[in-house]
């Protein structure tokens, strides 16, 4: 009996351990680059969508575009990586941006 009651205390405490471990990094919802060229200016965009799913925006010559819609956030993340390497190519320099304030146009 004292075993068993030793293994549950043993289990619950490499769970509670486990679990903590894996929430001390904060969950990232949103990603936005700003990518300049001289005088040209870029910009990406990840983010969650209320739902759980997330899109990918991407700017361009002052077009805006969804260049991805995907239900796991690692997938528009991996999007944009892939378009900042293309664009970075081409000689752009993008920068992580903390801070974004976003004005939707209709």
């Amino acid at each position: 009996m004292f075993s068993n009651g030793f293994f549950v205390l043993i289990f619950v405490f490499i769970t509670t351990s486990v679990s903590w471990s894996q929430n001390s990094e904060p969950e990232i919802s949103e990603i936005f680059l700003l990518c300049k060229r001289e005088k040209s200016v870029r910009w990406l965009r990840a983010y969650k969508l209320e739902n759980g799913k997330c899109k990918t925006l991407y700017s361009k010559e002052g077009y805006l575009q969804v260049i991805s819609s995907a239900t796991y956030f690692s997938s528009c993340e991996g999007v944009l990586q892939s378009v900042q390497k293309n664009i970075e190519e081409g000689g752009f320099k993008c920068v992580n941006t903390a801070q974004v304030s976003v004005l939707e146009l209709e």
